[in-house]
């Protein structure tokens, strides 16, 4: 009961068929797939039901008692309508008193078009969710600096308003506009980037220069900064100053996580054993022992407008996320034994 349950509402179509061709079973996804019923299909000769170059590639199956899949199938139906799907024939062999014979052959339907459309679906809902926490957030951005700008433009358009309070509302009014001018800025990373503009960028390179900021920015701090690498020549396909803005802000970030002592470790190193779009995984890792993140914590970083920091916008790891993005890479955060790595994978070139 349940195992007929489960079949007939899979999102794959099944045919079983016995040595002979003769269909054993079919369920509602493979007959609404074929565009035929059971009783329809089993009135055909199966040649017809897929047509003669399929039929041949399983009957090459059956001889061979080896699986294949064919890939990109379009099947057309009693109406001429075409559905694209990949198609796995299995033929299943039964064993019995030593002696091994081909009995059955499966054949599985996977609806490509159906799981297109529910991946873009998915990747719409997605994107939709980020994009409302985004204006959400940004609204929320562009009110406070507005409030400012407004509030010290009123003491100014007052009566009896004295100079001094002139030049501080004039300040507020400037640092406020300089912040929302900040904002605006940064979204233009967000923009999609031309890959054929991408040059090769030496990672070491772009690691030690920002280091040099960090380090000009942080001079008056009692913390111990230390980069690792195994070689030199660690090269990818990217923007190099789009890539120091994500190195900037990760170190940055490892400063601000440590008040007063403690240590940074960049650590780059190459991983030939996985593949990133083919290529050995370049990895870069940003280790501080500051205060650390919670778990909780953990899991909203690369949101927009998520930040740990009183005077944070939480911006920098959602844009550094995307840049990364760009060039076929992805960060991850974790926090261990009090130690915080945020690590950066991108392909070799």
């Amino acid at each position: 009961m349940f195992e007929n349950l489960a079949l007939e509402n899979i999102l794959e179509g099944l045919l079983l068929c016995d040595k002979n061709l003769n269909l054993k079973y079919i369920n509602q996804e493979a007959q609404s797939l074929i565009g035929y019923s059971e009783k329809q299909i089993k009135k055909m000769e199966f040649k017809n039901v897929f047509g003669q170059k399929i039929f041949d590639e399983i009957i090459l199956c059956i001889k061979n008692q080896s699986p294949k899949i064919l890939r990109d199938i379009f099947l057309e139906d009693k109406f001429s309508n075409e559905i694209n799907v990949h198609i796995f024939i299995n033929p299943t062999v039964f064993v019995s008193d030593k002696k091994t014979e081909f009995e059955f052959v499966l054949i599985q339907l996977f609806n490509l078009e159906g799981r297109n459309v529910l991946y873009k679906q998915n990747k719409f809902d997605d994107e939709e969710k980020i994009m409302s926490q985004l204006f959400h957030g940004l609204a929320h951005e562009i009110k406070n600096p507005l409030a400012g700008i407004k509030g010290a433009a009123q003491i100014i358009n007052s009566t009896n308003v004295k100079k001094d309070e002139i030049i501080e509302c004039s300040k507020i009014i400037e640092s406020e506009s300089e912040r929302l001018s900040k904002l605006v800025n940064t979204f233009k990373y967000l923009q999609p980037s031309n890959k054929d503009s991408f040059e090769i960028v030496n990672i070491g390179e772009a690691i030690k220069d920002s280091i040099k900021i960090c380090e000009l920015d942080n001079k008056n701090k009692s913390i111990s900064l230390t980069f690792e690498t195994f070689t030199e020549s660690l090269n990818i396909k990217a923007n190099k100053e789009l890539l120091k803005i994500v190195f900037i802000n990760l170190i940055k970030n490892a400063y601000d996580s440590i008040p007063n002592e403690g240590n940074i470790t960049v650590r780059t190193k190459i991983n030939k054993k996985y593949k990133l779009n083919k290529k050995n995984f370049i990895i870069i890792q940003i280790i501080d022992n500051g205060k650390g993140i919670s778990e909780t914590d953990i899991k909203k970083l690369f949101k927009p407008f998520f930040t740990t920091k009183k005077s944070g916008q939480g911006i920098g790891l959602f844009i550094s996320q995307k840049i990364i993005n760009k060039f076929d890479g992805y960060i991850e955060a974790v926090c261990i034994n009090k130690e915080t790595i945020f690590t950066v994978y991108l392909p070799e070139n």
